[in-house]
């Protein structure tokens, strides 16, 4: 079963696989992309950070291909092999020149297939990722940001640590990631997108034999059902530590987020904190000096989502800082935004995501993410004309789901006297 949209191909698999291929003409390089729809949400609790660990372990080589094989090959043909996990999927990609794409198809299928889950290597990568972990808590922003997502989110897997925590990291063994890999890496909740100098017909035969052949045993887009968190009261929370400067988070619950409305959420949070010429970035920053780093930015899951604005000050900034960016927020809820931010944001996302367009990485993962989670793989100009249609009004609308109290998290030298 094939779809063709111009350079855009579509086919799904008899094992229930689909390969997405995106063809750019003249392109000098290929990136060979493995979308999985499982990451941090879908772990049982006692095995907090399963897909994490396995994303580490799908980069240290296959069944038969040691690490240090892996690297010497991917190092020997300039390419760059890269993974990552994060609440809703995990994803291996390689990027090399055209010419080595079967090298890249064959390396990225062993090693997602069939990863080097031995006692030896889960030890060594158990050390790096409670290393990763300890970088993670120690870093402001960072525990600032995951601090927010467990306030907002309860006892929800959405609220915890994608890297797990100490306890769960080390009650993790072999048997536990390779019955993981076994229950979540099936063919149909895998997307396989390959952008570039790329040939259809030839990737859908690489990618077939992944299969050996072999029929559904799930259907296309059978992913692991999910639980919707219930709404959380906002709180706020503040972690005192040493430091220099205070990690200020303030987020909005947006509860869930269809895919219409995705796209003007994206040019509010633009004008919220995109950039030079955004609210945040002129009252809190250029006007008023009381910040660096200030920011705003959209986290949203298959089932619900918030706005988060961040800020980086110093203790005794903090509390203007939560003022000015409260204010800011709402005065868009309220009077929404002009026609000028509007016009200006949509050509942000629009020109940015089109400058994008030259990146092979960028292509097959707006690929893989359409062809996983929104109902289908279009082209990328197709996206960049939906942003292009965004209205007034339609971003006026979507601001005024922006409302109420914010839920406040502060990690740093916070001012007792401080009231957030």
């Amino acid at each position: 079963m094939g779809i063709d949209r111009t350079d855009l191909r579509v086919t799904t698999l008899p094992s229930g696989r689909r390969v997405v291929t995106d063809r750019v003409p003249g392109a000098a390089s290929v990136n060979v992309l493995a979308l999985v729809g499982v990451g941090g949400r879908d772990e049982p609790a006692p095995q907090a950070g399963v897909s994490h660990f396995l994303e580490h372990l799908l980069c240290k080589g296959s069944e038969t291909r040691p690490s240090n094989e892996v690297a010497e090959e991917v190092d020997a043909r300039g390419g760059d092999l890269d993974a990552f996990t994060d609440r809703e999927r995990t994803a291996v990609q390689l990027r090399v020149p055209a010419h080595d794409l079967g090298f890249a198809v064959d390396l990225v299928g062993d090693l997602v297939l069939h990863p080097a889950i031995r006692r030896d290597e889960v030890e060594v990568e158990r050390r790096v990722i409670l290393e990763e972990l300890a970088q993670a808590l120690d870093d402001p922003e960072d525990r600032a940001h995951t601090l927010t997502n467990a306030a907002l989110y309860g006892d929800h897997p959405l609220a915890r640590e994608i890297i797990g925590d100490r306890t769960t990291l080390r009650a993790l063994d072999t048997d536990h990631i390779d019955a993981f890999h076994r229950a979540e890496y099936h063919p149909g909740a895998m997307v396989v997108a390959v952008a570039g100098a790329v040939d259809h017909a030839r990737v859908v035969e690489m990618v077939a034999r992944w299969d050996d052949g072999g029929s559904a045993d799930h259907p296309a887009s059978a992913l692991a059902p999910r639980v919707t968190p219930t709404p959380q009261p906002r709180a706020t929370e503040v972690l005192r530590q040493g430091g220099e400067q205070v990690s200020l988070v303030m987020s909005w619950p947006l509860g869930r987020v269809d895919q219409p409305t995705r796209l003007p959420l994206a040019v509010l949070a633009h004008i919220l904190g995109g950039g030079p010429a955004s609210r945040l970035f002129r009252t809190v920053r250029d006007e008023r000096g009381l910040a660096y780093a200030v920011d705003a930015s959209l986290a949203l899951y298959s089932d619900v989502g918030h706005l988060t604005a961040f800020a980086a000050c110093s203790p005794e900034a903090v509390v203007p800082v939560r003022a000015t960016i409260a204010a800011e927020v709402e005065r868009l809820a309220t009077a929404g935004p002009t026609e000028r931010e509007v016009e200006v944001a949509v050509g942000y996302v629009a020109g940015s995501s089109t400058l994008a367009l030259e990146d092979a990485g960028t292509r097959s993962w707006w690929a893989a993410i359409g062809e996983l989670e929104r109902g289908g793989a279009r082209p990328a100009t197709e996206w960049i004309d939906a942003y292009r249609r965004v209205t007034v009004d339609q971003v006026r609308e979507v601001a005024r789901r922006v409302a109420g109290d914010p839920t406040v998290v502060a990690v740093g030298p916070v001012p007792r006297r401080a009231k957030l």
